[in-house]
């Protein structure tokens, strides 16, 4: 099985491949993160050896470049932990959580339905899941 995580390199997001990598070893695990605050490459190193591993940087807000993954992998599967998420900063810069949590959300999904995905697990944040229902 393939499966996209995407927020991968944020604490819940690296938990999840890690238990993954661990409890399914043959699974293929493709982290997309594009490394805001959020996001450290580093809490990843255990696993970047990993031959059922990889690391795309790349921005789910990307169609073009979420398309190409998508292609490249056919995915089994997407859960989703990348979202904006912090208060003080969606007030400060406001615009951004819209493009990540609503954008970024959507172009994931017009993935999915693209490709035809059949599992798609929206985790990351309760603004994104109001507008996905």
């Amino acid at each position: 099985m393939n499966i996209i995580v995407t927020g991968g390199a944020g604490f819940i997001g690296s938990n999840f491949i890690f238990h993954m990598l661990k409890k399914y070893p043959d699974y293929r695990i493709i982290c997309l993160d594009c490394l805001t605050y959020a996001g450290n490459l580093s809490t990843l190193a255990p696993v970047m050896d990993n031959p059922n591993f990889r690391f795309v940087k790349e921005s789910i807000t990307d169609r073009e470049a979420v398309y190409k993954l998508f292609e490249e992998e056919h995915p089994d599967m997407v859960v989703n932990f990348a979202a904006e998420s912090h208060v003080d900063r969606s007030i400060e810069n406001p615009e951004v959580f819209l493009t990540t949590n609503i954008i970024g959300t959507a172009v994931l999904m017009d993935a999915c339905r693209k490709y035809g995905i059949k599992r798609y697990h929206q985790v990351s944040t309760d603004e994104v899941t109001e507008i996905c229902r």
